[in-house]
């Protein structure tokens, strides 16, 4: 972990998810003095929730909408080149109903594949009935018509947050969780010039200067800005929820990501191979307000299993899920805009009057063009030297393009760090016998990662508690143990860490 030995700073960034991070490493790598403070755990919102996708968004053409589906297929080549330990190409396949689907999307992915260029990551082909089911064999067979096969990519959305992290921490960043800002300060000129902190952890409070302060706290962006300009209302930013199922891979078992072409809401839906799981989201519900940790209400639960067991040739129930998440996506407000499916996911940045710069909007694949875009405007704005962006070939923390199985395969080259502490420890031994993660992560994560608590290990560093709820607390108490055992903490916290990781994970089950 790095600690800061200086309260000044050149950039101070509010948020630590796809945003915050994205913009730090453009900072840090830039030779700006950056630091990053996340109210909680990095990605504990939507970061960490996402559909796990690096993509341009082929849906987004049906809005005419070129530019930002172009931008979105150049930053998913840099995305999976600058990761592939945790990024990679994945091909999905879209089953056609009826001629107007195949039409539809025959023009579609062929305006895809150009807009790509020469950053296209495979060749598309289009599929007879008969091919479309043998390449997706638990495809319901009685509607379709035909199919479509063409390459997109996927990723692991917290791994990616915390390698992000190593990445920034590597450039002299300085990087700090459960650090909630309570407060700005304010120069002479009534321009903003700091932050108070509050360390949720331990209640010490903590004041941080900079010139530029940048707030990329995603769907509690106006927030931020209300408690920097205390005076005005923003409403800038809305939040969408959107539910994920998980299941055994047996309930749709196929090497390709399915596209559903059409659900009710507007949406796609996507049936995905993750983890050794099928991962099955995501709806689309306007909320009022924004909420960190959501849970799924009952109709996007069902909604989803409707959807589901109608493109599927087996009978799917509530009985399958092995896990449920919610999350809710950032999207700036337009008064045209007359549903959350029909916004455009472009980013924005908006300035108060006191100084605060807020990105908002955008989405997973393209957090490195927002950073890019955030620090280009701060140079701008405040007349500093310009500097030329150099993350579009930044290779990230554990790079490697050797194949390991997961889950060490996830960590790369730091992977040898794991090895050695299993033999430290002399512990070869799994969290759990339906899970994947070995017990010598937990003192990975907890010495070169920040991992603070029992859910940072479960939910965020392992993806435990979102491919299966229940075996994630089962091994709750284990996790519990090698932490205490690592950081010298007692029983009763021990205690206080189950019961606050049984509470959570009573929200990814159903």
């Amino acid at each position: 972990m790095t600690n800061s030995n200086s309260e000044t700073y050149d950039i101070i960034i509010i948020g630590g998810g796809a945003t915050g991070l994205g913009i730090a490493l453009e900072s840090a790598s830039r030779g700006y003095r950056t630091l990053v403070v996340e109210a909680y755990d990095y990605g504990k919102g939507t970061s960490s929730k996402s559909t796990k996708l690096v993509h341009g968004g082929i849906r987004y053409l049906a809005n005419l909408d070129f530019a930002l589906v172009k931008e979105g297929l150049e930053e998913r080549y840099y995305f999976i080149n600058n990761a592939p330990h945790l990024a990679k190409a994945q091909t999905y396949l879209i089953p056609f109903q009826n001629i107007k689907e195949k039409i539809k999307y025959w023009l579609g992915i062929k305006i895809y594949d150009s807009l790509a260029g020469k950053l296209k990551l495979g060749k598309s082909r289009f599929l007879s009935k008969e091919e479309t089911l043998r390449e997706a064999p638990d495809l319901a067979s009685e509607k379709i018509i035909g199919g479509a096969v063409y390459l997109d990519g996927q990723f692991d959305d917290t791994r990616l947050l915390i390698t992000l992290v190593k990445t920034f921490e590597t450039l002299g960043g300085t990087a700090l969780n459960y650090t909630k800002v309570t407060d700005f300060t304010y120069a002479d000129n009534k321009q903003i010039n700091g932050i108070i902190v509050k360390n949720q952890l331990n209640e010490e409070t903590k004041t941080y200067f900079a010139k530029h302060i940048i707030n990329a706290t995603g769907t509690f962006s106006d927030s931020i800005m209300n408690l920097a300009e205390k005076t005005t209302q923003h409403k800038n930013v809305a939040a969408a929820q959107g539910t994920h199922l998980v299941f055994d891979k047996e309930i749709f078992n196929s090497d390709h990501a399915i596209l559903i072409p059409e659900t009710g809401d507007g949406r796609v839906l996507f049936i995905l191979p993750w983890h050794d799981k099928a991962l099955v989201g995501t709806t689309d519900v306007k909320v009022n307000e924004p909420t960190l940790d959501p849970q799924a209400q009952e109709n996007e639960i069902d909604f989803i299993l409707e959807v589901l067991s109608e493109y599927c040739n087996k009978p799917v129930s509530r009985h399958d899920i092995k896990s449920v998440f919610s999350g809710q996506r950032p999207l700036v407000k337009s008064a045209k805009d007359k549903n959350t499916a029909k916004i455009s996911r472009k980013h924005e940045i908006f300035e108060t009057g006191n100084g605060l710069v807020t990105m908002a909007g955008g989405k997973w694949t393209i957090y490195r063009r927002m950073g890019q875009d955030t620090i280009d405007y701060i140079e701008k704005t405040r007349k500093l030297h310009k500097t030329q962006s150099r993350t579009h070939h930044l290779r990230l923390f554990g790079y490697t393009t050797d194949k390991i199985p997961y889950p060490l395969g996830i960590y790369g080259t730091a992977r040898e760090e794991i090895i050695k502490i299993q033999q430290e420890l002399n512990n070869f031994q799994l969290l759990h016998n339906e899970l994947p993660y070995f017990q010598a992560e937990v003192i990975y994560h907890v010495r070169y990662e920040h991992a603070k608590t029992v859910e940072d290990i479960l939910a965020r560093r392992t993806r435990a508690l979102l491919i299966n709820s229940k075996a994630a607390l089962a091994s709750a108490t284990t996790v519990a143990s090698l932490m205490a055992n690592e950081l010298g903490y007692d029983h009763l916290w021990q205690q206080q860490q189950l019961k606050s990781f049984t509470t959570e994970c009573g929200k990814y089950s159903v």
